[in-house]
């Protein structure tokens, strides 16, 4: 995933230095994460280091919902795609658009 993230960022232009998480309401289970190139944190992100020359920032509304996750590039036959392993979530739409986190959806 790193390697991923790394070329795509410098894609950018001007070229990115991390991946912003956060999560916005969306879908009929509640909330979407938001993944987002930036080149500044905001006020209060969390900021992970990955290496010196990229990190992770997590938006502080995020943070609680995505700490212990793990970000992957999965290959899906051509396709190639980040997915994001988070074990605070306890179930998601049909659709695949939207997770929840607790005991019923947000709908």
């Amino acid at each position: 995933a790193l390697s991923h993230l790394q070329r795509q960022a410098a894609k950018l232009t001007p070229p990115s230095i991390a991946l912003r998480i956060g999560m916005k309401k969306a879908g009929c289970s509640g909330v979407k994460y938001t993944l987002d190139y930036v080149s500044n944190a905001e006020k209060d992100d969390e900021i992970i280091a990955i290496t010196p020359n990229f990190s992770i920032f997590v938006a502080a509304t995020a943070w609680s919902y995505v700490q212990g996750s793990v970000i992957d590039y999965v290959q899906e036959g051509v396709n190639g795609r980040l997915k994001l392993n988070n074990p605070n979530e306890t179930g998601g739409c049909g659709c695949g658009e939207s997770v929840y986190f607790g005991d019923e959806p947000h709908s």
